[in-house]
């Protein structure tokens, strides 16, 4: 009897879709005609292999080919003598529910061998350091998150208070809120007279601040002068001009400061320069500059000066009586006396002893 296609393949009659792909593989490789340089015994093999498998692949093909397989086998038994049975791996008809059921059953034999030997989940180790410190730091990583995420709405909730001007309940959700406590500062400024408090906000704004702003401490500058402490005073304003060398108030009042409080007339006249480098508009500074250069002896430097002044604010009556003394001192009596009987009709009585001194001879020439 010629062969069948399982006996071309190798496989059983029960042989899975897999085993059958599995089998032609191994005989197409083995067969094929380029690796056997174009045998024609390996080709007709080849042949035969690929027709088994195209046929048993399809599972429409492979039924009916059963189906002929188990009648030729049938005829062939009853022809023969002994009349053998069927195949008993192959009856030819499709499986009863209890034969799947027994099929089920052997393939789950697995499973259920190894649930018997099931234990139980693993033995827990013990805890390590390790383990301990790795637990704290997650822990320690969550509570600075929700402590951080609680400081940040604060702040905003902060914010949206002060931005409508009610610094009391930004302070009540951010008691280091710095621009909340400036702004309380600029606000007691204008209803008290506390030193004290002012100091105190002042403090804490510096304080809490996330960065030095030059304004502040010119602020708590003038809260210390007024409070007599100078030297406190200097050092804030020294410290807002390392804040913001461009702050000509700071300068300004570094000025005022040398010439009132430490009589270093020098010192004054340099910061009054410095003042007007930055700003060369700042009346109070070129004053004071002028005002310096004639109490050093100056003169033709401080006639230059007063005469600047006189540009920006020609109302000014002490500038008469300044620029007369500088003319005097320089021997121009004619536009001294002009600008001491100017000061005193202006009313600088401090010029009456020098028009009485000096001017009673002179004709006095006005300007116009």
């Amino acid at each position: 009897m010629a062969e069948n296609y399982y006996q071309i393949l190798g496989v059983g009659i029960r042989a899975t879709p897999e085993e059958i792909k599995s089998a032609y593989k191994r005989l197409a490789l083995k067969h094929h005609p380029d690796v056997n340089q174009g045998s024609k015994q390996h080709e007709e093999r080849f042949k035969q292999v690929l027709e088994a498998y195209q046929t048993l692949s399809d599972p429409s093909k492979k039924d009916l080919y059963d189906l002929r397989l188990f009648y030729k086998l049938y005829q062939a038994n009853q022809s023969s003598s002994k009349q053998p049975s069927p195949d008993p791996a192959y009856r030819g008809v499709p499986k009863t529910r209890r034969e799947k059921e027994r099929e089920e059953y052997q393939r789950r034999r697995p499973d259920r061998e190894a649930y018997r030997k099931y234990t139980g989940p693993p033995i827990r180790e013990k805890v390590t350091v390790h383990s301990f410190a790795l637990t704290l730091l997650v822990i320690g990583c969550f509570v600075m998150l929700f402590l951080w995420f609680g400081d940040m709405m604060n702040r905003y909730t902060a914010k949206d208070h002060l931005s409508r001007g009610d610094f009391a309940t930004a302070l009540e959700f951010d008691e280091t809120y710095a621009d909340a406590y400036f702004a309380r500062y600029q606000y007691l400024k204008t209803v008290t007279t506390k030193l004290p408090l002012l100091m105190r906000d002042l403090n804490n704004a510096i304080r809490y601040g996330d960065e030095p702003r030059s304004q502040w401490y010119i602020e708590r500058a003038e809260v210390y002068y007024r409070m007599d402490s100078v030297d406190k005073t200097r050092d804030d304003l020294i410290t807002a001009r390392i804040i913001n060398p461009a702050s000509d108030t700071a300068a300004f009042y570094l000025g005022e400061l040398f010439s009132d409080e430490f009589n270093n007339k020098q010192k004054a006249l340099s910061y009054y320069d410095t003042t007007l480098r930055i700003n060369s508009r700042f009346y109070p500074a070129l004053y004071g500059k002028a005002l310096m250069l004639y109490q050093l002896k100056r003169l033709p430097q401080a006639l230059i000066a007063f005469n600047d002044c006189m540009k920006q604010m020609p109302d000014d009556k002490r500038l008469y009586f300044f620029r007369g003394s500088v003319s005097l001192a320089l021997g121009d009596s004619v536009s001294a006396c002009t600008d001491l009987d100017q000061s005193l009709t202006m009313g600088m009585e401090e010029a009456k002893p020098l028009v009485d001194s000096y001017c009673s001879k002179v004709a006095i020439r006005y300007q116009p």
